[in-house]
């Protein structure tokens, strides 16, 4: 399935109340492209990144590759080494750390054109370990590329529970297709509502948009739709709160691993 902004110089009142919904549904697409980064300040940059590379060359947790991997990814401290960093994805991802996973399927599925071939089937395979474990940004991921293969149903259940975290993108498409189709208007409103709230600036037009969803509502369905939204949200899982901490879950990794062994 491709989601793609109207082509036409001249849209119709109908699909020009559409577009917000629509222009969210494309920045969802590209948003899977690419991990957010979620880098937090660091006071020294270079000095984090030494410890973190001399803990995880001792093997004290997969988490600490995982880090290493993504300050690499980043050129956090160091200069930017996308082949190593996906070396260290694949061996934290090896040893059982799913956002690690995670990373390697954005590499596989081409965040970094010419790092690694693509290969869509094993991008999904290590994607879907993350989002098995409750990793929103790899749930919305997965939606997308089922969504693409021509599965409705998996694609739809997948960013439900991404947008269930209050992923806003995940959201954002559920909302488009259900008022695409037209057979639940309510849920399209509730799902429309909650990514207004969601955003700290909405589209141009949003508002407009939920008014004429709204309006083409009885009283039975527009409560439908605010209860929707009252209940949609049950917040991150654990993992995704890891993967939003970023450099922050560093420092408490670092303390519980062994000192260097002195030598002598």
């Amino acid at each position: 399935m491709r989601c793609s902004p109207p082509t036409r110089r001249h849209l119709s009142s109908r699909r020009a109340l559409r577009a917000p919904l629509l222009a969210l549904c494309v920045a969802g697409f590209a948003a899977a492209a690419s991990e957010p980064s979620r880098a937090q300040a660091v006071d020294d940059p270079a000095a984090l990144f030494a410890r973190v590379e001399a803990a995880a060359g001792r093997g004290d947790h997969p988490a600490l590759k995982y880090h290493l991997g993504m300050l690499l990814n980043n050129g956090i401290g160091t200069a930017r080494d996308l082949p190593r960093a996906y070396a260290l994805f694949n061996e934290a991802a090896a040893a059982g750390d799913v956002l690690a996973a995670y990373k390697v399927g954005c590499y596989l599925a081409g965040q970094w054109p010419g790092v690694v071939p693509l290969d869509e089937t094993q991008a999904l395979a290590n994607k879907q370990r993350a989002a098995e474990a409750g990793y929103d940004l790899a749930q919305h991921d997965v939606g997308l590329m089922l969504l693409k293969r021509g599965d409705r149903a998996g694609g739809e259940r997948w960013l439900g529970l991404a947008s269930h975290q209050g992923h806003v993108p995940s959201t954002a498409l559920l909302a488009w297709l259900a008022e695409k189709d037209g057979k639940d208007p309510a849920q399209a409103l509730g799902l429309a509502l909650l990514v207004q709230a969601g955003m700290k600036q909405a589209p141009v037009g949003l508002p407009d948009r939920i008014a004429a969803l709204r309006s083409g509502l009885d009283e039975a369905g527009r409560q439908r739709a605010q209860a929707l939204q009252a209940g949609w949200v049950t917040g991150p899982t654990a993992l995704t709160q890891q993967a939003r901490a970023g450099m922050r879950a560093v420092a408490p990794l670092l303390a519980a691993a062994p000192p260097a062994t002195q030598q002598p």
